[in-house]
């Protein structure tokens, strides 16, 4: 993984009392934020593969084209 700082990871502007903290915790915390963002992604992903476990076989070339899987 990439290492990204906090307010890369973070949509807007850090709260001031996170913006105050040491940057080894900073980036400790940018670490953490996107180890779980990366663990999201997976969990995401393995739920919408299990769907197809639904969709008949022979529809699910057409069901993973159509949702670009």
């Amino acid at each position: 993984m990439a290492q990204k700082t906090l307010a890369e990871l973070i949509d807007g502007d850090l709260p001031p009392a996170i913006a105050a903290l040491p940057p080894d915790r900073l980036a400790e915390l940018a670490e953490t934020v996107e180890r779980a963002e990366h663990k999201e992604f997976h969990d995401l992903q393995a739920a919408a593969n299990s769907l197809l476990d639904l969709v008949p076989r022979m529809l699910r070339g057409a069901v993973k084209k159509a949702v670009r899987m």
